[in-house]
């Protein structure tokens, strides 16, 4: 898959949270993305943040799961839930974008993303 010529940078996108959302909207805005990709990405992020809002269930399962994660998590001061739960959701969020065809979203991301610094 390849989106813009130099690709996206995932960093950019996670400390600049509102050109990543305005990317989104974007691509959900878009006309040439087909309407299926657009209620996949949308039902997909809507279940994500399902699971972010209710993290006890998901934090204390995997903390009971995996032997050795929960306490090492606690003693560093990590609260399981959040930790897991956040950190899967903005992977989970930045692989969603793959639904949508590469050239529209290395289109919108450069828009986004690169058009201030060259001006």
């Amino acid at each position: 898959m390849q989106y813009a010529a130099r690709g996206i940078n995932q960093i950019a996108m996670i400390f600049h949270i509102h050109k990543t959302v305005s990317l989104a909207v974007a691509l959900l805005r878009d006309a040439r993305v087909h309407w299926m990709s657009k209620a996949l990405f949308v039902g997909s992020i809507g279940t994500l943040l399902l699971a972010v809002l209710f993290p006890e269930l998901l934090g204390d399962l995997v903390g009971l799961t995996i032997p050795g994660i929960g306490p090492v998590l606690d003693v560093l001061g990590i609260p399981v839930d959040a930790s897991i739960d956040w950190v899967a959701f903005a992977v989970a969020s930045y692989n969603l974008l793959r639904i949508f065809p590469s050239d529209i979203v290395g289109e919108h991301y450069d828009n986004l993303f690169r058009s201030r610094r060259s001006a």
